[in-house]
């Protein structure tokens, strides 16, 4: 296989990157990606080597979103950036500042350094929190076109991506700015690499183990980790993708009662504790007065948020895989990890 171009990933550590390396890796890239944190490099090539990953065209360096260091090093010799890092707290912070800033800071480093070093197009993975989160007439789906506004009642991490992905296309019309694509995952599911678990699998998680016993009717749409990574390439290759933004979505949202009769239907036996029965709305709505985690799911009851897909699909050829076969896949990669950490010990 010839060797390709480089491409720099950012925050090498998380579940989007992860699947976006082997990927690049599989296709002959070279690659580098960066870390908070170089003592997680070992831990990096451990997990990305099990999945089959060729880790020797892999380099590993450290730069934190927050600091100007290490950025330069990142970069130099890149042909194209993949800026995937981003802050996403296990908690909504007091400050909303804690979050936003690192976002937009960080971001903004990242496109200083891909401009200085000539980098031919930088792909931007933000989210469906910068499209979704602000109303539209009752049915009309969310597209590209469509953004948070960040005037409304968000949340802080909502409010981070928006906030960051804004300023990417302010820097982006600067003149002699790279070539700037984005791409808008919504809810991102698929099979874990390691035992760090993203928020979207933990949900998988918990319903596996009986968790919450009683469904709430929380609405969300779907894509597969794997499609995510197939539609960044497409996004840093396509000539047709410089300046464009692209929604992430295998269809139409799905409910939490909707997985769990998937789970249910594809695995058998192991989905014995998954929950049958639903929790009404008003009964969410009342808990999440005096339950913090339960404030961001209250928020998902309700007429779904109806998406386009359309965009990515015609103009770059992208093809999602079904719902069910990605909570299928999350929730095998799930149990596949149970078993090697019970053998292991």
């Amino acid at each position: 296989m010839p060797e390709l171009s480089r491409v720099l990933v950012t925050g090498g550590s998380g579940f989007i990157a992860g699947h976006l390396i082997l990927r690049l890796l599989a296709d002959g890239y070279r690659v580098r990606t960066t870390v908070r944190n170089i003592n997680r490099e070992n831990d990096i090539r451990a997990t990305l080597g099990r999945a089959g990953a060729e880790v020797d065209r892999l380099d590993i360096v450290a730069a934190d979103l927050t600091s100007d260091g290490g950025w330069d090093e990142a970069v130099r010799g890149c042909e194209f950036v993949q800026h995937v890092a981003s802050p996403f707290p296990a908690r909504q912070p007091d400050n909303e500042d804690e979050i936003i800033i690192p976002a937009r800071e960080g971001t903004l480093r990242v496109l200083e350094a891909a401009s200085a070093h000539r980098v031919r197009r930088v792909v931007i993975t933000s989210s469906f929190a910068a499209i979704g989160y602000s109303p539209k007439p009752s049915g009309q789906p969310y597209d590209e076109t469509d953004w948070t506004d960040t005037n409304d009642p968000v949340s802080p991490y909502v409010k981070s991506k928006t906030v960051a992905e804004r300023a990417a296309w302010d820097f982006a019309a600067r003149p002699g700015s790279p070539e700037v694509a984005v791409v808008n995952p919504v809810g991102v599911f698929g099979p874990p690499l390691d035992g760090n678990l993203s928020t979207s699998v933990q949900i998988i998680d918990a319903l596996l183990h009986g968790r919450p016993p009683l469904l709430p009717r929380a609405s969300f749409a779907v894509v597969d980790v794997r499609d995510v990574a197939d539609l960044l390439i497409r996004a840093m290759t396509d000539p047709r993708a410089a300046g464009q933004r692209y929604l992430a979505a295998a269809g139409q949202p799905v409910t939490l009662p909707d997985i769990a009769a998937v789970l249910r239907r594809r695995l058998g036996a192991a989905a014995a504790a998954v929950p049958r029965h639903q929790l009404p709305d008003w009964a969410v709505r009342a808990a999440a007065r005096f339950a913090p985690p339960l404030r961001e799911l209250s928020g998902l009851l309700g007429t779904p948020k109806a998406v386009n897909n359309s965009k990515a699909i015609t103009q770059l050829g992208w093809h999602p895989r079904p719902i069910a076969d990605t909570v299928t896949a999350t929730a095998d990669g799930l149990l596949r990890l149970s078993s090697a950490v019970a053998a292991d010990r």
